[in-house]
């Protein structure tokens, strides 16, 4: 039998970093892990990482690419406050430097050149439908570089991490697209799915391998059991409920579907809280990726994964 290996990666803002020293530790005790990766998918922050490792960068890397760019990421100044109104009527921070982080990650490089290299990967958007569509009505946009009519070989990998990061409330949308959390905050169903699509992926479902990993789970909950909320009540907690919570059914379908000897998802719960844009806490999160029990993960990727 040969095994088709899809690696996942959830979106959450800076808590990428938390997924990226979860990487670090993995190839540390198996160091081919990434060799034979069939399928990069991600959202968000994780589908900036996947597209790097895709690229041919490590985790170490993709630790560096926080630590040094995360802090000024999700800075603001006093006049981008002042233009956003605190961040009511705008985006919450600019752009401009999360474009700059991906440009320094990524270069000119197009999906059509990962494709050349072997290197098929699967990022999730949200497409707004602006005037330049024929028929306009929004929906998810899975960018990928399989070789057939569906596919995106001349995107640059840079404008792609940039769809698929574009949170709203927190960026601004970049060319008609927004965060693919709107989507598919945890891609691993949209991975499945193409991965057994005859025209792109090609496989048999026995031969499927997926390994997902999260950016740790932030416990939270409404106290209550009726709420007769209206718009300002509901905008604080929409975000996260639309982000995580399916995130939860991404996991609970591909646990159905696969089974745990082909499915394996690694997303232990966070001592506490830390934000989409919590940059004071990037200690933290390496600390708190550090103390995992990652044991089960590494039999999982050496029993059934490899």
């Amino acid at each position: 039998m040969s095994k088709f290996r899809i690696l996942c990666l959830d979106g959450g803002g800076i808590r990428g970093l938390y997924t990226a020293v979860l990487l670090d530790r993995l190839v540390t005790a198996v160091p081919t892990f990434l060799d034979d990766i069939h399928l990069y998918a991600g959202t968000s922050t994780g589908g900036i990482l996947a597209l790097g490792l895709a690229s041919g960068r490590t985790p170490a890397e993709g630790i560096a690419l926080y630590q040094q760019w995360g802090p000024r990421i999700f800075s603001r100044t006093w006049v981008w406050k002042l233009r956003t109104v605190w961040g009511l009527l705008g985006a919450k921070y600019n752009n401009q430097m999360l474009h700059e982080a991906v440009t320094s990650e990524l270069g000119a490089l197009t999906m059509n050149d990962l494709a050349q290299q072997r290197k098929n990967v699967l990022i999730s958007s949200f497409d707004l439908a602006d005037e330049s569509h024929a028929y306009r009505c929004w929906g998810p946009k899975f960018f990928h570089n399989f070789l057939d009519r569906t596919g995106d070989p001349d995107e640059l990998l840079a404008d792609v991490a940039m769809y698929t990061s574009a949170a709203p409330t927190y960026f601004p949308s970049y060319k008609g697209y927004v965060d693919g959390g709107v989507a598919a905050n945890s891609p691993t169903m949209a991975a499945l799915a193409q991965a057994l699509d005859p025209g792109t992926g090609g496989q048999q479902l026995a031969d499927i391998r997926l390994l997902s990993l999260g950016t740790g789970v932030v416990i939270r909950s409404i106290s209550g059991q009726r709420h007769n909320w209206g718009v300002l009540p509901w905008a604080s907690p929409a975000i996260p409920i639309m982000l995580e919570g399916s995130m939860d059914a991404q996991n609970y379908e591909c646990h159905r579907v696969l089974g745990t000897t082909q499915y394996h998802r690694l997303n232990a719960i966070l001592p506490e809280p830390i934000e989409l844009d919590d940059v004071g806490g990037m200690d933290k999160l390496i600390q708190f990726a550090n103390a995992v029990d990652i044991g089960p993960t590494v039999a999982w990727i050496g029993q059934n994964f490899l």
